[in-house]
């Protein structure tokens, strides 16, 4: 007896000595866990942080389990009105299936099945009592999920103008030939621009850019390159102080590549965005070469929209419209839509090309075209004369080729989403007949806008062309008579 209460008391002992051992264990790691005097609780306040995250998401995710009829409320939120017009049609965003036809798509390319698959993950199935007005919101969600990218003619029908540079033909003399061409290159130094492409950054690819561009010009041409958003907070400057910084760090002189990369290369992204203001300073810029006897070019070079509350547009119209007679080009570099209407309405105001460049080749493409102008001004002023026959017929290679670019993403479009709606009828019984006839009605209505809006644009460039070269001839051929009259 005595010995079984020993060994009763011996247990308890060793069970206490345990207890104590976790506990004590288990302090020293709460103490372990707690931040030394004069630190913030990072830590712990992160692990709340997380387990809040964690405990949203979790809601999230039941509320859409509990009401899966919200997965087509989300996909319309996300979707914009169907386009109509070939501008829509441009800005209309790419889906996230988009790649995935047999004529334009890349591997790996999704099978139907697959595609018909996440179709059913994000989509509610059609059901027969579906009415009509929420097969029209079904249809509008499902042709968002497949929205190809299409090529932008616009910028083939401002490059007209370029083309025909110098020509007898054209009106605006801003594109008559002077004795003297101006470059001047205005650069975003603001903070985005340190955001990477394949791992360099936008910064470095725009001085390179420049600085290749600077190094292959006529030694005929001047340069100028000015700056804005080298002020920032790196820099100790405020919003505002960087909103009233902008500087010409290389006066106009002669081309030195090697110049332009000892003054550019200093230059980090830090600030903000004053392309109005920029655009002021061009007026003295330019004060010494009037646009009677000089050509006058601006290219800026930006990631995104004025930041600085300016109208950039207003000023550019200005500049146009001035007695330096500028022409403003836009270089737009990995801008999103927005950003893109904004420098495309600066362009525009200011009579030149806007051009979209998503990474650094497209930045080097940019540069070579204004490279091409530059190089037939040099042309012009060593006495060689243009062809406008031979510029006609390359401008309708051109527009045939926007022709042969904007129809297979229309084709893809049409032919992936056909398959994959009949897929859902007739292999998966995710929707009814009547549901399938209505959705290969609206696939085909959307197709033959498409394609009746790229010959539209077809033609309308086409006539443009024609246009031009009548004008031009008529131009040549009074200037012929006179010289025979004298």
């Amino acid at each position: 007896m005595i010995i079984r209460q020993c060994k009763g008391k011996l247990m308890l002992i060793g069970i206490l000595i345990i207890i104590i051992t976790l506990l004590s264990a288990c302090t020293n790691e709460s103490d372990k866990s707690k931040p030394l005097d004069g630190e913030e609780d990072t830590e712990v306040s992160k692990s709340n942080n997380n387990n809040e995250e964690t405990t949203d998401k979790v809601k999230e995710a039941e509320a859409m389990e509990e009401e899966p009829i919200n997965r087509l409320t989300d996909i319309i939120t996300d979707a914009p009105e169907e386009p109509t017009t070939l501008d829509e049609i441009l800005l209309y965003p790419t889906g996230p299936l988009a790649g995935n036809g047999r004529i334009i798509g890349e591997e790996p390319v999704m099978s139907t099945d697959e595609l018909a698959e996440y179709v059913m993950n994000v989509l509610p199935p059609i059901e027969e009592d579906a009415d009509e007005a929420y097969l029209e919101e079904w249809w509008k969600a499902y042709r968002y999920l497949f929205a190809e990218a299409y090529p932008d003619p616009r910028n083939i029908i401002t490059e007209m103008k370029w083309d025909n540079f110098g020509n007898e033909g054209i009106e605006d003399e801003r594109f008559h030939m002077k004795d003297q061409i101006n470059v001047l290159i205005i650069l975003d130094v603001s903070g985005s621009m340190a955001n990477e492409i394949d791992g360099k950054s936008m910064m470095e690819i725009a001085k390179d850019s420049i600085i290749d561009f600077t190094t292959e010009l006529p030694e005929e041409a001047n340069i100028g390159l000015r700056v804005y958003g080298h002020e920032g907070k790196s820099t100790g400057k405020t919003r505002e102080q960087s909103c009233q910084a902008t500087d010409l760090i290389y006066d106009f002189q002669s081309s030195d590549g090697n110049s332009i990369e000892n003054v550019i290369d200093p230059f980090e992204p830090t600030g903000w965005t004053p392309i109005a203001l920029s655009l002021e300073k061009v007026k003295e810029d330019f004060s010494k070469f009037p646009g009677e006897q000089n050509n006058n070019l601006v290219y800026i070079v930006s990631d995104g929209a004025e930041t600085c509350d300016g109208d950039p547009a207003s000023v550019a119209k200005e500049l146009a419209e001035s007695e330096i007679q500028t022409i403003i080009n836009v270089i737009g570099f990995n801008v999103d839509i927005e950003g893109q209407n904004h420098l495309r309405e600066i362009a525009d105001a200011g009579g030149g090309i806007y051009t979209n460049a998503g990474n650094e080749k497209k930045l080097n493409e940019a540069f070579d075209q204004a490279e091409q102008l530059i190089e037939r001004w040099k042309k012009w002023k060593n006495g060689m004369s243009m062809d406008a026959h031979d510029e006609t017929l390359s401008q309708k290679t051109e527009v045939r080729e926007f022709l042969l670019a904007f129809r297979p993403p229309a084709m893809d479009e049409l032919t992936v989403r056909t398959n994959v709606i009949r897929t859902l009828r007739k292999e998966k019984g995710y929707i009814t007949r009547e549901a399938s006839d209505f959705l290969l009605a609206k696939n085909k209505e959307n197709y033959d806008l498409y394609i009746e809006e790229m010959y539209s644009t077809y033609e309308t460039m086409i006539e443009e062309i024609e246009m031009n070269y009548e004008q031009q001839m008529k131009k040549i051929e009074e200037a012929y008579d006179e010289n025979v009259e004298e």
